[in-house]
């Protein structure tokens, strides 16, 4: 798993060095802030859709996981071939994201749209009950807890959406949000 989180962190850097490019600032704008990235590795299973959910005909189904954005910059995602997650895009319905052999699938997460101003947008995703079983891992990258979040305004007439924070109080406000009701 060690050498899989190394191999999903070069990944990482290599993609961050293409959004550095399409934002209009040098290649290596993300690297000094992913030194000691705040990423998880998360081991995913869903079982198989059981009585009313296998029954359901729609995909309005009951959820294996309801449809949410992820935190971070970007999630890296390795599933076994059985399908179920469910990708909506900006101004469209949700469908099915595609299964392609050999390949991740990357989500785009909440903290790089605000690192990009709103240039790239979150990925609102869901995981529907499967037919069979469905393996998923997760990587979730993080930028380093010091870094200075602060929007790439690309465009002369544009200002700022957000205002800069670190890495770390980013991340706290974002569980705040989700999980200060278990205090």
């Amino acid at each position: 798993m060690m050498s899989y989180f190394a191999t999903c962190l070069n990944i990482g850097a290599a993609l961050h060095r293409g959004f550095a490019r399409d934002l209009g600032v040098d290649e290596n704008f993300f690297v000094d802030k992913f030194q000691n990235p705040m990423s998880t590795l998360r081991l995913l299973h869903y079982p198989p859709a059981t009585g009313a959910s296998a029954a359901a005909t729609s995909k309005d189904q009951a959820p294996g996981a309801g449809a949410h954005t992820d935190y971070g910059n970007v999630t890296i995602l390795a599933v076994n071939g059985v399908s179920g997650l469910q990708v909506r895009p900006r101004g469209g319905d949700w469908m099915d994201a595609p299964l392609i052999p050999g390949t991740f699938i990357c989500n785009i997460g909440d903290c790089l749209m605000r690192w990009s101003n709103d240039v790239y947008v979150s990925t609102p995703h869901r995981v529907l009950r499967p037919d069979g079983e469905r393996y998923s891992i997760a990587f979730f990258l993080d930028p380093d807890a010091d870094a200075l979040v602060e929007p790439i305004v690309s465009q002369p007439d544009e200002s700022p959406h957000y205002p800069p924070v670190s890495g770390y109080d980013y991340l706290q406000e974002r569980l705040r949000a989700t999980y200060g009701h278990k205090n």
